[in-house]
Parts: structure tokens; C-alpha cells; sequence
């Protein structure tokens, strides 16, 4: 039988056969027995978790819900950027090497697009994480 994972976010749900869509729902607790898909979601939960939000956890996350409503000039990308790569090394870098984040931007149009390259640990397979906000 394959490893386990709880899906981040963590959601209660019924009794439920997986579909093409969803994983399967085992004893009211999402999970998910693909450990890529496991690790994506942990990346994205510290991406968008603000930093104050977890009670037990007050430093864990990024915040980068908040660059919606930032002006992107080259000042607020470095921001971005710089919070991002601490988040990803102090929450999840035990997991993962980060060997890239780049961040674009479209100012006129309020755009910007994250692209994070990083490794697991455990494999050393490069993979690649796009966000457009």
C-alpha cells in the first residue's frame, strides 16, 4: 500500500470514491497517496498563510495573498520574492531545495506571475510551481 498524506488544506468531508477529479475521502479526512501533489499543496499553504495567521505557528507562511493589493513596482516584487524564499526555506526546506524563484510582472495590467524551481529531497527532480495573481 502507498504512503499516505493528509491534503493541505485540511478539510473533513464524507465517505467518498476517488474520481478522475478527486482523490478519495478515507474516514472523513481528505487524503492523497500522490507525494508530489502532497508537497505542492504545503508549498501553496505557506505561500498564502500570513504570517500571525496559525495560532502554534505564528512566523509559519509567506503572506502572498497581501501582493493582490500591493502596487507591483521593483521595491514590492523584491519584497515578494524575498518573502517567498524565506517562507519556502523556514516552513517546508527540510522538504525541498529551492533553485529558482522568478517573478514577472505586468504592471499596467496588476499581474504578476511566481514561477518557483525547486527539488525534493528526497529525488532530486526538478519540478516547477507557476502562481498568477
Amino acid at each position: 500500500m502507498p504512503a499516505l498524506f493528509v491534503r493541505e488544506p485540511f478539510g473533513f468531508g464524507a465517505m467518498k470514491p476517488a474520481t478522475a477529479a478527486a482523490a478519495p475521502l478515507r474516514n472523513g479526512v481528505a487524503l492523497t497517496d500522490d507525494p508530489d501533489r502532497h508537497l505542492r499543496d504545503k508549498i501553496i499553504a505557506v505561500l498564502f498563510t500570513a504570517p500571525g495567521e496559525r495560532v502554534n505557528a505564528p512566523r509559519f507562511g509567506a503572506g502572498l495573498n497581501r501582493a493582490t493589493f500591493e502596487g507591483l513596482n521593483p521595491l514590492t516584487v523584491t519584497a515578494i520574492e524575498y518573502r517567498v524564499t524565506e517562507g519556502l526555506r523556514r516552513d517546508v526546506g527540510d522538504e525541498i531545495i529551492v533553485e529558482g524563484i522568478d517573478i514577472s510582472t505586468e504592471p499596467a495590467a496588476g499581474e504578476l506571475l511566481l514561477v518557483i524551481t525547486y527539488r525534493r529531497r528526497e529525488d532530486r527532480i526538478a519540478r516547477t510551481l507557476r502562481i498568477e495573481l
